[in-house]
């Protein structure tokens, strides 16, 4: 993704339009449906958060890019290494971007987004740390819903990540899928909790780790009607599982672990 550009436009505290990025501690509420034809940031966003102790409400107003077969630009994109923001999006769409939220923080916690029809993901968290990622969906993205890259102890809940091009929720660094192996340049993910979600229906995984998973707890993620996913509901590259703990996931799940390890 591009570094922030130096030029900004600070956001107001109730935010009616794309292409301001938060730059102050406090309460911003969206107060319209917005979308990209308003104007993005320098870094082709609509929203940037660039301050720590931020509570930003979505009020169930729309945030929509200009999608096509190949989306743009971010939707909200919380920057590191701020820290300690709360979104809370009550039901907003982020639709039409390459990636819909993106965070790179710390302590962040963001709550009800539906983050479909995206590009490379529906939300992506990338060298983040210690992220409370709550009653996400993710559908129709056309790679990940939800993409954990380079982050760590950061727990996903209550996801419905379902019908996306690729996987439903990915624990790796490659913007492929699972290539087992790491990535130059980019660290593993550790101590990630996945809980509660359905995946069912996604071209190739339901949910996937990749080498760089490590200490990944992974429980309760369930099917619906038993549609499966194209290649396996429940992967893990890592040998027998490696560090990671999979315990009560459907028990009609396929899975590529001969060995057991995934239950």
């Amino acid at each position: 993704m591009p570094a922030p550009a130096s030029a900004q436009t600070a956001c107001s505290p109730t935010i009616n339009a794309c292409g301001c990025t938060i730059v102050k501690p406090g309460s911003y509420k969206l107060g319209l449906a917005i979308n990209s034809t308003q104007g993005l940031t320098p870094a082709g966003a609509c929203i940037e958060i660039a301050a720590n102790f931020v509570i930003l409400d979505g009020g169930k107003k729309a945030i929509t890019g200009p999608g096509g077969e190949t989306p743009s630009g971010i939707g909200v994109w919380v920057h590191h290494p701020f820290r300690t923001d709360f979104i809370e999006f009550r039901g907003s769409v982020i639709s039409g971007w390459d990636v819909g939220l993106l965070i790179e923080g710390r302590q962040i916690v963001a709550d009800d987004a539906t983050a479909n029809s995206n590009g490379t993901a529906g939300v992506e968290l990338n060298n983040a740390e210690d992220v409370e990622l709550t009653n996400t969906t993710a559908e129709t993205n056309l790679n990940y819903g939800i993409w954990l890259r380079q982050t760590s102890i950061s727990d996903v809940t209550n996801s419905k990540t379902e019908t996306n091009g690729n996987i439903g929720l990915y624990v790796g660094c490659s913007p492929l899928g699972p290539v087992g192996s790491g990535c130059a340049g980019v660290g593993p993910s550790p101590g990630n909790y996945l809980f509660t979600g359905g995946i069912q229906a996604n071209t190739n995984y339901g949910v996937a780790l990749d080498i760089g998973a490590k200490s990944t707890i992974i429980t309760n993620q369930t099917l619906s009607a038993g549609t499966h996913n194209s290649k396996d509901d429940l992967y893990d590259a890592n040998s027998s599982c490696g560090s990671n703990k999979w315990f009560a996931n459907d028990s009609t799940a396929t899975n590529n672990q001969a060995g057991g390890c995934i239950k």
